[in-house]
């Protein structure tokens, strides 16, 4: 297509892994039609066809040859002016490409190509007034399953079809192939509660009451369930049956009575709330602290919220949210991981049945897109991970990152390496929102904002209701050893409690920090470890599926019986796991329903889920995990937590180790006494006199703080200082060290000092490629920062043009904690 003086000329985003927009003339017949945020087809290579975005419009192009746009998929933009200014300082921010977030924001129904697959739905299509074009497309779908969009250009004969494909699956008639692989597998739940006839008649219950009052165990069940749910609400079957001791055909006897009536979910979703709460009552100390919160808006948009565990931070969520709705104005609750917080969307339910939306990976494809659509007409409440902050909001008034202190929320791979909860303050600020930080156990850098009164900050120390914090009892392991009062990995002190605990029929929490039965099988003879062949790490035994497993890229061998180097019969596991703990429990309590929770029985968002509501039901007593039981569980049976080698946490190599350890201890002791009774944490350690073990104990965050600040200052981490790590890979060693002192010494011409070396990682060799690293320390000074992001992007782009390092991976990770 020629250019004219009147052309126009769009700057698209395509979603691949390339760095910039690439400019498109646009065509006289779409001139109309074609604006920024709106999808557009194009040609990107040799005839391959993508659905872009359209960054801008301008009247010049420095682009020496230009292809045109082919075709406007959308009838307005999907994505708001707001939300690409936001792409933008992502971008900048991070030092990644617009590719990257637009492939991390939008949900694959909208990033068509011609490489993606699409199936039929199950819609019948026969009887349906259709184009020539769309039926020959579900023709060869009958006859093939799945056909991908080149598919459907070489069978139409024509060059633009993404549009025609996107109209079909707007009609619900094509589905993108990966919904199938979603859909698989889901495990049931069943729901009951009181029949709609006896909610509706306290004559009528009495009288079905009286009729089944000779048998003990219906009249039981029935009373159980009165009790528990006055409102006459839903209860899992197997939690009510558990609660009320008896077995499901008591329950199914009552459902074939019409005195309960049943339905049956996919396991992570929950019934519709017919009544809902619509007033919120607060304590008098959670009132005061929602009318500080308020206060402080009124200087800062950003306010930390301080709040002990098990304080009721959620009401005030949930009074905040419902005054925000009222004003007409959307709601973004963010959390770091939503598979572990369904108690919380269930609890929000019963106040925005109709409002709330969940966002995450776990949402269906199709919902995803719908939810996004949603999102773009004002829906109200949005809850989701870290992703949610990414959805193209209109009217945002009010941001809540609930456990703002959780590493969840920062993406460390693939780019955007972004931080959702750091990403959310500049997201509100571009809304002229407000945002709410609520943890009961703050990250330095948000509350070393609020002593800088960057942010405002307001104190819950008290827990609601009746509730106390939990008794903590350290057991030094080196002392239980010497007098040999220990068990396998468990001291007297602890079994004993875990025993004394059950009799009472109460629930309990083991935590390990490491999956697997054991991080290490060595040789005695001759000194053999089993080692990743591709990644520079141990290979850990997992005895249950009877393999070596490399927890980075994830090859797997079988565990020899004897030494592969001298073939003795001398082989031993060093360390211990979360399976090997299951393994100990089992064996020193018999008759003990003892389940895991970490990454090996808990990938999915379904099977976590799963576990908890078994957890939840008293069908699990005692559930041994990792750091994933610290994250948003509040089980009101469970008595005692139990730590087991907590010096790991606190001796990690990472500046952040000792703060990681202080919150993840003080979470998961909150998990314990939840409801009036005093609950337990029993640590066992080596070294009992680590400071952050007295300062878990003595639930002193300030004490903590000021000690950890103090070492920052001194040796210049974040706060006080600004990060950058630059990661190097390639597979020849030699090519990388040349790479890498090259780099570094490019930066530290400019830089100097604030460069940090490049050395080898903790992992020094990464599926395959050897790596090495590199920290940049920057004082808080913006005018250094821009410069050294834009001196980052000029090195790498030309040591990339090399012949000799070409093949390079760069990775820059800005705030890498």
């Amino acid at each position: 297509m020629s250019e004219t003086p009147n052309s126009l000329f769009a700057e698209v985003i395509v979603p691949l892994a390339v760095e910039g927009t690439f400019s498109y003339i646009i065509p006289e017949d779409l001139m109309d039609k074609v604006q920024p945020g709106m999808r557009v087809e194009v040609e990107f290579g040799k005839s391959k066809k993508y659905a872009a975005i359209v960054h801008r419009i301008s009247n010049t192009t420095t682009w020496q040859k230009i292809k045109p746009i082919l075709d406007v998929l959308d009838e307005k933009p999907i994505l708001s002016k707001k939300q690409l200014q936001f792409w933008e300082w992502m971008s900048e921010y991070y030092l990644c490409s617009l590719s990257d977030i637009m492939q991390a924001t939008l949900p694959n129904f909208f990033r068509l190509s011609s490489e993606t697959l699409i199936v039929k739905s199950d819609i019948e299509y026969q009887n349906l007034q259709l184009s020539d074009d769309e039926f020959l497309v579900l023709e060869a779908l009958d006859l093939r399953n799945q056909i991908s969009i080149f598919d459907a250009q070489l069978i139409l004969q024509k060059k633009n079809v993404i549009r025609l494909i996107k109209s079909m699956m707007d009609m619900g008639l094509l589905q993108i192939m990966e919904n199938l692989k979603e859909q698989k597998d889901i495990p049931k739940t069943k729901w009951i509660r009181l029949h709609s006839e006896l909610r509706n008649s306290n004559q009528l219950l009495n009288e079905r009451l009286n009729e089944i009052q000779k048998s003990e165990n219906q009249t039981r069940l029935i009373i159980n369930y009165l009790q528990n749910k006055k409102d006459y609400s839903w209860i899992r079957k197997n939690e009510l049956v558990k609660k009320s001791d008896v077995n499901s055909t008591v329950a199914d006897a009552l459902i074939k009575k019409n005195i309960f009536e049943e339905i049956i979910l996919d396991k992570y979703r929950y019934p519709e709330t017919e009544k809902t709460i619509s007033i919120v009552t607060l304590s008098q100390e959670q009132e005061k602290a929602k009318d500080e919160i308020k206060t402080s808006w009124e200087s800062h948009d950003c306010c930390l919220l301080h709040g002990i565990t098990g304080s009721g931070k959620t009401h005030i969520y949930i009074s905040l949210i419902k005054e925000t709705i009222a004003s007409g104005r959307q709601v973004l609750f963010l959390l770091p991981e939503i598979a572990l917080t369904s108690q919380l969307v269930l609890r929000l339910k019963k106040f925005f049945p109709e409002e709330l939306l969940e966002y995450h990976s776990g949402v269906s494809m199709n919902n995803r897109a719908a939810i996004w659509s949603a999102c773009l007409n004002n829906h109200p409440l949005i809850v989701g991970a870290r992703s949610s902050v990414l959805l193209p909001f209109q009217n945002l008034g009010l941001i809540i990152v609930d456990e703002e202190h959780d590493a969840s929320y920062k993406q460390s791979d693939p780019s955007p390496r972004y931080n959702a909860r750091d990403a959310a303050i500049l997201l509100a600020k571009d809304h002229h929102a407000k945002i709410l930080l609520g943890t009961a156990t703050p990250s330095l850098e948000s509350f070393y904002n609020a002593a800088q009164s960057k942010y405002g900050y307001v104190n819950l120390s008290k827990r609601f209701g009746d509730s106390v914090l939990p008794e903590i009892k350290l057991i030094p392991i080196r002392e239980a050893t010497k007098f040999n009062r220990i068990k396998g990995h468990f001291t007297d002190d602890l079994l004993d409690e875990i025993k004394a605990q059950l009799a009472l029929k109460k629930q309990i929490l083991v935590f390990r920090n490491r999956r697997g039965y054991s991080p290490v099988i060595q040789c005695s003879n001759c000194n053999w470890e089993a080692q990743c062949d591709q990644c520079d790490i141990h290979l850990t035994v997992h005895k249950n599926s009877h393999a070596l497993k490399c927890h980075i890229c994830g090859i797997k061998k079988p565990i020899p019986t004897k030494c592969p180097q001298c073939s003795q019969n001398t082989l031993r596991m060093l360390g211990f796991g979360t399976e090997k703990i299951e393994e100990e429990l089992n064996e020193f309590i018999k008759d003990t329903k003892i389940k895991r929770f970490d990454l090996d029985s808990a990938r999915g968002k379904i099977s976590q889920t799963q576990i908890l509501e078994d957890f939840q039901d008293g069908e699990i007593q005692i559930l041994v995990g990792t750091q994933m039981l610290s994250k948003g569980l509040d089980f009101e049976n469970v008595s005692l937590v139990g730590v087991l080698n907590a010096d790991q946490i606190l001796f990690y190599p990472d500046f952040r180790a000792q703060e990681r350890g202080f919150q993840l201890l003080t979470q998961l002791s909150g998990r314990s006494g939840r409801r009036g009774q005093i609950g337990q944490v029993i640590i066992q350690a080596h070294n009992t006199q680590h400071p952050v073990l007295k300062e878990v104990i003595q639930h002193d965050y300030n004490a903590f703080y000021k000690r950890e600040i103090f070492e920052r200052e001194k040796f210049g981490y974040p706060p006080i200082v600004r990060l950058i790590r630059i990661e190097l890979r390639h597979r020849n060693i030699d090519t990388l060290i040349q790479a890498s002192d090259h780099y570094s010494g490019r930066l530290r011409a400019k830089l100097g000092k604030r460069i940090l070396g490049p050395a080898e990682p903790t992992v020094s060799k990464i599926k395959g490629s050897y790596a090495r690293e590199m920290y940049i320390k920057l004082e808080k000074n913006q005018d250094l920062i821009l410069k050294t992001k834009i001196l980052l992007k000029e090195i790498s782009q030309r040591i990339l043009q090399e012949d000799t390092w070409k093949s390079l991976r760069i990775i820059i990770d800005v705030d890498p904690y």
